[in-house]
């Protein structure tokens, strides 16, 4: 099936939102009043934990930032983190934190010394809406009359959900169209990426794997259709895959963010979550426009890498599910099994409320949002679920050597404890045993919030957790954002490193680390 076929037989989410837009403008829709803007001003002014969320005014460079501690002299690449950073035009404000413009944020390592540099990804329409200095088009969670033409889901990205650098590319990668290359170097924006002719603005979402022989794996949802995305480690694209998933879009369809990868199959989660496009062009939010559907499963997309035809489908209880851990295959007495960590919630707390509520400067509690593991046995089509403990915990990553193979460990951001304010993110990290569940932590402190942390490993180790783990997190009372460093194999000490910015930066959402 091509593209044109594609769009007018299926239709993707972010497609059916944009070509509507057109019909809501002529309708005499107006856009959303600007409350969101003045609640958060006045809020800000006293809460200095709601900084990252006013978002960047522009670009940023620091040639060196300042070092506690020694940094790892074997160290050495480039850290990438993306996210929503520019979230007002004029007067009006986002009114759910996933609309705002990414910004590619680079810290550069060379063993002594760090190096940042953020930059807004140049989308059409961060470029138009800039020289507008207004809102023209809609955004996921706000309700927006479109004022300049919309050709489909590249009309409405925001690149703003992950970037990682491959085959001597960065991609900064959204939910629903194509990635956008941008320059290793200065981080420029070059222009849209489409892998295959007649595949333009083809939904490549966010959380692409990297299996063992450099292999860049993706997948892409729009409605009942999957696709697939394998590039080779030179940045060629080996195969493309379509093809229809027997889903109830009455209830499914509307959010599959993440995936996983084993040696031969490839694993999507699918929440039972639909997004209503009629509400949000009424200038609703929150739950409203995202629906999570309590009695219907969560689905669990389990298909051969060769041939995605050959799919199956694992039926789980109700469950809301944004990230995955790993998975990996093993042969169990009954055949072959899959086994994959998620955080999972039961609610929709964070995605139809508390991510609109700190927009206005408000706080609405995120829920729960716990790991847990499925075994999938591929003989028997049934689904065993185990879960570790209900500590919140979110953003989970792993050594990347092994992507797709068995491993012990996972690190995530964590709160195990109350916090002095409402709610401000995660205080702590955490090293979870996924088969014993024993974990390490380290609790950065109450004026900390805590981002995802990767595993970088050392050069020409082969053990597990024998390297770093490197993350940002932003600090209220310095209002000032930090890189730290950590030996992989004991946090509990603490960072061996910091780095500080001279700035704060907008909170972001993932990122990828490339060794020099």
């Amino acid at each position: 099936m091509n593209r044109r076929n594609f769009l007018s037989g299926v239709g993707s989410s972010a497609f059916v939102a944009a070509t509507g837009s057109s019909l809501l403008a002529s309708n005499g829709f107006a856009n959303t009043p600007s409350i969101f803007k003045t609640e958060f001003a006045a809020a800000a002014a006293n809460n200095p934990y709601l900084t990252p969320y006013r978002g960047a005014a522009s670009d940023l460079y620091c040639e060196a930032l300042v070092i506690e501690g020694k940094l790892p002299t074997e160290l050495r690449g480039r850290f990438y983190r993306n996210g929503p950073s520019n979230f007002e035009r004029g007067n009006e404000r986002y009114q759910h934190w996933f609309d705002g413009d990414g910004m590619v944020q680079q810290f550069s390592f060379d063993g002594k010394a760090v190096s940042h540099r953020g930059r807004f990804v140049q989308t059409n329409k961060f470029k138009a809406e800039k020289e507008a200095n207004q809102f023209l088009v809609p955004a996921f969670g706000t309700g927006i009359r479109a004022q300049m033409r919309v050709a489909g889901p590249d009309s409405m990205n925001t690149a703003n959900t992950n970037a990682i650098e491959h085959a001597g590319r960065v991609l900064a990668m959204w939910e629903g169209g194509s990635a956008f290359e941008l320059d290793p170097k200065t981080l420029d924006t070059k222009s849209a990426v489409t892998w295959k002719q007649g595949w333009e603005q083809m939904p490549f979402s966010a959380h692409p794997k990297l299996d063992p022989q450099g292999n860049l794996w993706n997948f892409g949802s729009a409605g009942n259709a999957f696709f697939v995305y394998q590039i080779d480690a030179s940045g060629k694209v080996v195969k493309t895959q379509m093809a229809k998933v027997p889903v109830d879009r009455k209830t499914h369809g509307g959010m599959n963010h993440d995936m996983a990868i084993t040696e031969r199959f490839i694993i999507v989660p699918m929440p039972p979550v639909t997004l209503h496009f009629d509400l949000m062009a009424q200038g609703k939010t929150g739950s409203e426009v995202l629906k999570l559907h309590k009695d219907a499963p969560l689905r669990i997309w389990v298909a051969p890498k060769d041939d995605i035809s050959k799919a199956q489908i694992f039926d789980l209880p109700h469950e809301m599910v944004f990230h995955v851990g790993n998975a990996y295959e093993r042969t169990g007495a009954s055949g072959t099994e899959i086994v994959m960590n998620y955080v999972g919630s039961r609610d929709d707390n964070f995605l139809a409320g508390a991510a609109v509520a700190i927009m206005r400067g408000a706080h609405k509690p995120a829920g729960e949002s716990v790991m847990r593991t499925v075994t999938m046995n591929l003989s028997s089509g049934k689904a065993a679920l185990a879960t570790y403990d209900d500590t919140p915990e979110e953003f989970p990553r792993l050594d990347p050597r092994f992507i797709g193979r068995r491993a012990d460990s996972l690190v995530t951001p964590i709160s195990w404890r109350a916090r002095k304010e409402a709610d401000h993110g995660f205080h702590g990290l955490q090293v979870r045993n996924v088969d014993s569940g024993k974990t390490t932590r380290f609790d950065y402190g109450d004026d900390f919030i805590v981002e995802e942390h990767l595993v970088v490993a050392r050069p020409g180790s082969s053990k597990e957790l024998d390297g770093w783990i490197v993350g940002t997190a932003f600090n209220a009372k310095r209002q000032k954002t930090c890189v730290s460093v950590f030996d992989a194999s004991n946090i509990a000490n603490g960072p061996i490193a910091r780095a500080w910015l001279p700035y704060w930066l907008p909170l972001g959402f993932h990122g990828n680390f490339t060794q020099a």
